[in-house]
């Protein structure tokens, strides 16, 4: 009994500290390639020592088609001390494609499971931490390259 309300406690402490740890952010960019648009997103970053897992969730929309491109990354992040954090990472991503027939009665929706790479770098400024990302997002036959510019809080 000692025990599992020791380990309870443990648990409950870790899963504190990491709740405190996360940061939100929101960015804005461009993807080229096959979608050759801006974007808007938002991005959690949950520090697991040096790894972070990296949720985020991307939005443009391109002649009457919108790209809903979600992503559950993991990032190797590296942190200079007074200097900006650096990092890298990959994970799988999932697409929700709509609008394609809206002219039409029926309208087709493409989904499934593809893969992204990413990189960026971070700084803090005072309570907001402001970050550059580059991401590679590939599907079955639909790539893209893409930059941003974001916040976390």
């Amino acid at each position: 009994m000692k025990f599992r309300f020791s380990l309870s406690f443990v648990a409950l402490a870790l899963s504190a500290s990491a709740a405190l740890a996360v940061d939100f952010g929101v960015h804005g960019g461009y993807y080229g390639n096959d979608l050759k648009e801006a974007f808007v997103g938002a991005d959690l970053s949950l520090p697991l020592g040096p790894v972070a897992f990296v949720p985020n969730l991307d939005y443009s929309q391109a002649q009457a088609i919108d790209y809903w491109i979600g992503s559950a990354d993991f990032d190797l992040q590296y942190k200079t001390s007074g200097g900006p954090s650096y990092w890298f990472g990959a994970g799988p991503s999932y697409r929700y494609f709509t609008g394609y027939a809206r002219n039409s009665r029926v309208e087709n929706v493409k989904m499934g499971l593809g893969f992204d790479a990413n990189a960026g770098f971070g700084w803090a400024a005072g309570g907001i931490k402001p970050y550059v990302t580059g991401r590679y997002v590939r599907f079955d036959n639909f790539k893209a390259l893409g930059a941003a510019l974001g916040l976390r809080f």
